[in-house]
């Protein structure tokens, strides 16, 4: 009898216990604070992974424009955006078009922060922080937009002052050729809501105006140019390509200590929080 009761205490002992209720709690409670430790590390990861990308793009985008000025003898972009009657020379000129003669189009215009194409008709097609711009909703005729099928899409823009006549350089402000001093601070492209801005200068004392938010959530077509790259899209800053071939961040304040233009004066912004 005595040896019955100790092999059935030892069967007993020998069961798989379950966990109580209180156990699996403090189980599911350690798994979430981990996640939740886990997750601002993951974030921050694929931030930089995005960042580190987008700048990859805007150096093969700054190669291309570099090879393109040296093989036109420093001859700065023609501005031409709408041919309506000719659509195939609009597809093929102003920076998409001489880009696309390098081989640099598709994936390689698109930041990964900014990867997908605005899905609804935003000032035709302007994009935000977190989305591109498109050619969808331009005309037919365009540098991004051939036809109903066939436009692009992208999270950078050019600076127009580099433009042939832009009144950007040269002492009349009709230069023709891409300055050769300064080269390390002249923004060539840059994350934007659109294909291309000119900004004013204004001054420390009377700054530009500043955007409502950073998010580039209205950015009207009138409005000042500079709001179009005033966007937190990697953190509180934009990556920008210069004209040495060269890619960096640039924290928004400080997007005006760059040289847009000759004779542009430097001054750190006051912007929004958010």
């Amino acid at each position: 009898m005595r040896q019955s009761m100790e092999r059935s205490r030892l069967t007993r002992d020998l069961r798989p216990r379950a966990f109580t209720l209180t156990e699996l709690l403090v189980v599911v409670g350690l798994i979430a604070v981990l996640i939740s430790l886990l997750l601002p590390a993951l974030a921050n990861a694929r931030s930089a992974a995005q960042a580190t990308q987008c700048l990859s793009n805007l150096r093969q985008m700054g190669a291309a424009w570099s090879m393109y000025v040296a093989e036109n003898k420093g001859r700065m972009l023609e501005y031409n955006w709408q041919l309506p009657g000719a659509a195939e020379v609009a597809w093929r000129a102003y920076w998409p078009g001489m880009l696309d003669t390098y081989k640099v189009r598709g994936a390689a215009l698109l930041c990964p922060s900014a990867w997908e194409p605005i899905s609804f008709n935003q000032n035709k097609g302007f994009g935000n922080v977190n989305y591109a711009w498109t050619g969808k909703y331009q005309s037919n005729g365009t540098p991004i937009r051939f036809s109903a099928s066939l436009y692009r899409d992208g999270s950078y823009g050019y600076n127009h002052w580099l433009t042939v006549g832009s009144g950007g350089f040269g002492w009349d402000g009709k230069s023709t050729h891409v300055p050769y001093r300064g080269l390390s601070e002249l923004p060539v492209f840059m994350d934007s809501v659109a294909p291309d801005f000119q900004p004013a200068n204004g001054s420390q004392l009377f700054p530009v105006g500043s955007p409502p938010d950073l998010r580039g959530s209205s950015p009207m077509v009138a409005s000042q140019d500079h709001w179009r790259f005033l966007i937190a899209r990697h953190g509180r800053g934009v990556n920008v390509a210069l004209a040495d071939g060269s890619a960096r961040r640039v924290p928004l304040e400080e997007v005006y200590m760059l040289r847009f233009t000759d004779g542009w004066m430097k001054y750190r912004l006051s912007l929004p929080v958010r």
